[in-house]
């Protein structure tokens, strides 16, 4: 998720809210009362997973009433500017690739002291816990992770004598060999999917835009991009992946082609389970996941997920965080993937036999602890992604049978101008 920068004048206010309020202030030790944010729409089992944390709080803090609130993930920007200079909440979920706007423009509290005194501090993924760390402050701590991985029917692996791909050039051979032996589509390379691009892209050693000072310059027509992009929608032009996915996204394009036996290979993150066994379950117990073969090997993945933050205002940070460690600790981490099938963040708890040795969590799993990415830095990505949908035009483009040295300059003219446009 992604939201516009703050603005100067809120800023502004911000610190002086801190200045008289909670932001880098003292804790007076004692709360009636806090208040946590959560981000999305709760289902009842979510629900029961927070009333389980405030009870586990609770055991510390008895006198201390935990109030919870949803906020859609499409109010978050608003709710926190208007949190910047009224009342805010004493905890907060943000999204993981959020946590440096809303950390420069003040609105996060520095938990340093707190954090290096936590005994679980170490078990965290590093490049997770580094997301929250800027200029020698840590302004957050990862929570949770949702990361894809190749689907891919085990059984049918095992009729045709091949193991899940780890390459390109073995993405296509396990895919023609499907199509050949089973009389079903290999592969599926929805050309609207995202975040399955971008492992592409960056396995290519691409990228979609670099920084340079204050001006972004897209890079979907440099040879590392392009090589990603053309190969991607090459599986349809081949015809290893079915036309019908033009357009479309992972969930319209592969789950029920998957759940019914039509498709033996896919990318998506475990969650899938739920919405694909839905559709149908025979066979469940041959649906497995692996992590997503690269050009040379595993792929980088997108890293999205959520972070906990301390509310700069707060006027109790440290019960805030002590809050955040009973809701982040390794059971509730264990409890929380039950609910939501979002990993973990620790590297202990992602290599052990709960995710290891499950078929479908193993193959993110491992993905998890490996190399993981985020879009470009800019609130104008999520202009790019959602509305101008430069990239995934591009590849439909591609895949329609257009010719690269047109639609890629186009194109990357298209996401330069949106990524430099002024974000107020």
């Amino acid at each position: 998720m992604r939201f516009p920068k703050i603005t100067a004048a809120a800023s502004a206010v911000l610190m002086l809210t801190a200045a008289c309020g909670g932001g880098g202030g003292s804790d007076t030790g004692a709360a009636d009362s806090i208040e946590i944010w959560r981000m999305g729409d709760a289902s009842e089992a979510q629900n029961e997973f927070m009333d389980s944390v405030t009870k586990e709080f609770q055991e510390q803090y008895p006198d201390t009433e935990v109030e919870i609130q949803w906020i859609p993930w499409d109010e978050f920007s608003q709710r926190f500017q208007t949190a910047m200079v009224s009342d805010g909440p004493d905890v907060v979920e943000i999204g993981n690739d959020q946590v440096r706007t809303w950390a420069e423009a003040e609105a996060l509290y520095d938990v340093s002291e707190y954090a290096e005194k936590w005994e679980n501090r170490d078990d965290f993924l590093e490049g997770a816990y580094a997301n929250g760390t800027f200029d020698d402050a840590q302004y957050s701590v990862p929570w949770y992770s949702g990361v894809r991985a190749l689907w891919y029917r085990s059984d049918w692996l095992e009729d045709i004598g091949k193991e899940p791909p780890t390459t390109w050039e073995e993405l296509r051979e396990v895919a023609t060999a499907i199509k050949e032996e089973k009389d079903a589509v290999g592969f599926a390379a929805p050309t609207d999917f995202m975040n399955g691009i971008a492992s592409f892209v960056w396995s290519a050693d691409g990228e979609f835009a670099t920084k340079d000072g204050d001006k972004w310059t897209g890079q979907l027509d440099s040879k590392e991009t392009r090589e990603a992009l053309e190969f991607y929608a090459d599986l349809t032009k081949d015809g290893i992946s079915p036309e019908a996915c033009v357009g479309l996204n992972e969930v319209d394009c592969a789950h029920a082609d998957f759940a019914n036996g039509k498709l033996g290979m896919f990318i998506d993150g475990p969650w899938a389970k739920q919405q694909i066994s839905g559709i149908n379950d025979e066979g469940v117990e041959h649906w497995a996941t692996a992590p997503i073969p690269g050009e040379d090997g595993i792929a980088p993945a997108f890293g999205g997920g959520s972070d906990l933050a301390v509310w700069g205002t707060t006027e109790h940070p440290e019960v805030a965080f002590d809050y955040i460690k009973v809701l982040d600790s390794k059971e509730n981490a264990l409890a929380y993937n039950e609910v939501s099938s979002m990993f973990p963040a620790y590297t202990d708890l992602l290599e052990s036999d709960t995710f290891s040795k499950d078929p479908i969590l193993a193959g993110a799993a491992k993905q998890a602890t490996g190399d993981l990415r985020l879009f470009p830095d800019t609130a104008n990505w999520g202009h790019v992604q959602w509305e101008l949908a430069t990239v995934q035009t591009a590849v439909r483009r591609l895949a329609d049978g257009e010719d690269a040295d047109k639609v890629l300059p186009e194109l990357n003219g298209e996401l330069t101008d949106a990524l430099n446009r002024s974000e107020e």
